[in-house]
């Protein structure tokens, strides 16, 4: 009786929906609706199994995609004239994006820094920053459709960076940036699971120019930028953003010492042994992070939220590598100083300031 009662309740209802539905097709506004609808489903599923099949399935760019030789004959990694330097981030192929980068399982940048799995790192050297408030002849932007490069060339001195537990003196060559739309994402390594909204990248290297073969003479240091207030050390660079707002575009900008935005931290900073973040993702590169946000303001990270990606007509959405599996063998270290176990003698252009020795009594 029970379910007698339940059938004719469905069958009534399923009428009623039957006969609603009939009368509701009977206006072209509503089968316009409809169709929409549906044709809307339809167009988001085929989207979606697109980008399944592209995660499942993604290019190979690895070192036979991205190899050859990569020269730039504009200022680059110190030389006034125009001569040929090998770029290891010029080496790299773009293949749809950071997600679909397949290259070398082991070793690879970035990483999600945890504390807790950190590993103390005396050092008995400060780290030490040569030549980088000296003015450069001139300053190379570049859009290169899918990041900022900034290139300085000097009649000079170089800066370069040695000390810490460097067994060499590193030459800068050149910088680059990451970042998305969103303010908490961006940055391509993380700080205890946090991103951060960019993310500077500045290119080191000890080697001859050459092929791009190797990056075992490479060191990358890595900064964090945090929205805050204005940060009038980036305004020299972010203010020319709009005029290489087109991918590929190229332009001379007014000097000024690559201080502004590499900041010469001394101690206190991260350091693991990775790769490079861009195909053909070659390991043995050195990082170096360091922990503290530099600021920047909504303002200024929107500049570079404008510039347009290799199409030509949308947007560099986000242009920073996924985290990589740190894997059991690698270390991450946090390299501290202790001016009681310091070397005596001390390199004449990296003497240890006064306040920095005070700082660690």
């Amino acid at each position: 009786m029970v379910e007698c009662s339940l059938c004719s309740l469905l069958n009534f209802l399923f009428n009623c929906l039957y006969h609603v539905i009939g009368c509701a097709l009977e206006y072209p506004l509503v089968v316009m609706a409809l169709s929409f609808l549906i044709a809307l489903v339809f167009v988001t599923n085929i989207y979606a199994a697109k980008l399944i099949c592209d995660f499942r399935c993604p290019l190979r760019g690895g070192a036979a995609g991205g190899g050859g030789s990569c020269r730039a004959d504009t200022c680059v990694g110190g030389s006034k004239t125009k001569n040929s330097v090998t770029l290891a981030y010029g080496c790299a192929p773009h293949l749809k994006g950071p997600h679909n980068w397949c290259c070398s399982d082991t070793n690879q940048s970035p990483i999600n820094i945890i504390d807790s799995n950190v590993q103390k790192l005396p050092i008995r050297e400060l780290l030490c920053w040569n030549h980088y408030d000296d003015l450069p002849d001139g300053i190379i932007l570049e859009n290169t459709g899918h990041t900022v490069m900034l290139r300085a060339c000097y009649s000079g001195n170089t800066p370069t960076v040695s000390g810490a537990d460097l067994l060499a003196c590193y030459t800068f060559v050149e910088l680059c940036f990451r970042w998305s739309l969103l303010s908490n994402d961006g940055s391509e390594h993380m700080l205890n699971y946090r991103k951060f909204p960019l993310e500077l990248q500045a290119m080191h290297r000890t080697g001859p120019s050459g092929d791009c073969t190797s990056s075992y003479d490479i060191l990358m240091i890595g900064y964090f930028f945090e929205v805050s207030s204005n940060n009038p050390y980036l305004d020299p660079l972010v203010q020319n953003l709009h005029r290489i707002q087109k991918p590929g575009s190229k332009i001379e900008i007014p000097p000024f010492p690559l201080s502004y935005l590499c900041y010469q931290f001394r101690t206190g900073f991260y350091s693991y042994g990775g790769s490079l973040t861009e195909p053909p993702c070659y390991q043995g590169a050195e990082w170096f992070l360091f922990p503290e946000a530099l600021a920047i303001s909504e303002r200024q990270l929107n500049e570079f939220r404008q510039l347009l990606s290799k199409d030509g007509n949308t947007r560099i959405l986000r242009n920073s590598r996924p985290v990589q599996n740190i894997n059991c063998t690698r270390v991450v270290n946090l390299n501290q100083y202790n001016p009681l176990d310091a070397c005596q003698m001390e390199p004449p252009e990296c003497e240890v300031p006064a306040e920095d020795v005070e700082s660690f009594e």
